[in-house]
């Protein structure tokens, strides 16, 4: 998300590349290199890992002049052990011999102190919802007659800019603020960049909210999951008034040996919502000794689920859909969404 935020804040300024999926391995910067149009001015790169040194090789190959750090939280422990080690190993992104600025989240200790230790050549500016150099303030989002929409200031040097989006979630202003950052940095055109954004459709899975036949709301965050972002997409739904929330929560994968104790730390948004549905290993084995809330169901097949839930969604329902991509509920949604309008 803060990949496509970044390039439609920069397109009208500047010819820029980014890849149209999350290319984020060697091979997929790579590809994203070898699609770029000669004349391009940015070219944006993701780069992700799930085990140390990924990072510090793709920055060898491709050595950046700008890295960011959008976040710090658990996930992929399995091959990174805590989040401590998921830091050091996102920290690799600032290993490029070129690298002129570092972008990070200034309200995560960690990123803050690993910014501290950067060659005083590179130009570190924090973006975040306290006090940072780029400042989030008076975030809300609502969402009107089926349309979402998220309101928010940036605050940068002493002035003030105002952003609206179309984005699910306070927690999204996040991504739109890093592409508002990097703007103002860059000498884009701040106004268009904040038109652009005020027309934005989030990607597939990332917070996409549709209107079902039966008149239900699907909000489709089906894309990915870790703890932070199933907190996020529950708690901020909680915001939506409705008749009645039915969630659908895939479990959590590659969360090493704590797994299961970030999968309970979730448990308390059950009872907010009428009807939950739950895949996976993980959450079976959590409910292994204990018994299901009354509203809580398992289930083993997306596409099974959708036909039984199909029956049952009615006017004024909002359901939530999230869970790690290896759940694959991107065909519950699709099925669900075949007759419906975003």
């Amino acid at each position: 998300t803060t990949r496509e935020m970044i390039r439609t804040c920069l397109a009208p300024s500047f010819k820029v590349h980014s890849a149209e999926h999350s290319y984020n391995t060697l091979i997929g910067c790579a590809l994203s290199i070898l699609a770029m149009p000669a004349d391009t001015e940015i070219l944006i790169l993701e780069m992700g890992t799930n085990h140390p040194g990924e990072i510090r090789e793709m920055v060898d190959f491709f050595p950046p002049t700008i890295s960011m750090i959008t976040e710090v939280a658990p996930a992929h422990l399995e091959g990174l052990g805590s989040v401590e080690g998921v830091a050091q190993a996102k920290f690799e992104i600032t290993g490029s011999p070129f690298l002129k600025a570092f972008f990070y989240f200034g309200d995560n200790p960690l990123l803050v102190s690993g910014a501290a230790s950067l060659p005083s050549h590179v130009r570190s500016l924090s973006v975040g919802f306290g006090e940072n150099d780029f400042s989030i303030r008076d975030t809300e989002f609502i969402l009107s007659n089926g349309l979402p929409r998220l309101t928010f200031d940036v605050v940068y040097k002493g002035k003030t800019f105002h952003a609206s989006s179309p984005l699910f979630g306070r927690h999204s202003a996040l991504a739109v603020g890093f592409g508002i950052a990097l703007s103002l940095y860059l000498g884009a055109s701040i106004e268009q960049a904040l038109q652009s954004i005020e027309s934005l459709h989030p990607p597939c899975g990332r917070g996409r909210f549709f209107l079902l036949t039966s008149g239900a709301m699907l909000l489709d965050d089906s894309y990915n999951a870790n703890p932070a972002s199933m907190k996020a997409s529950l708690s901020e739904s909680l915001r939506i008034p409705v008749q009645r929330r039915i969630a659908v929560l895939g479990e959590m994968k590659e969360l090493g040996k704590n797994a299961l104790d970030y999968h309970r730390e979730l448990l308390p948004f059950f009872t907010k919502f009428s009807k939950v549905f739950i895949m996976g290993t993980l959450w079976r084995t959590l409910f292994q000794n204990t018994a299901l809330p009354d509203n809580t169901v398992f289930f083993e097949n997306p596409l099974s689920l959708g036909t039984e839930i199909k029956k049952e969604l009615g006017e004024g329902d909002l359901i939530v859909v999230k869970g790690s991509h290896g759940n694959r509920l991107d065909f519950l949604v699709d099925f669900l969404v075949e007759e419906g309008v975003e």
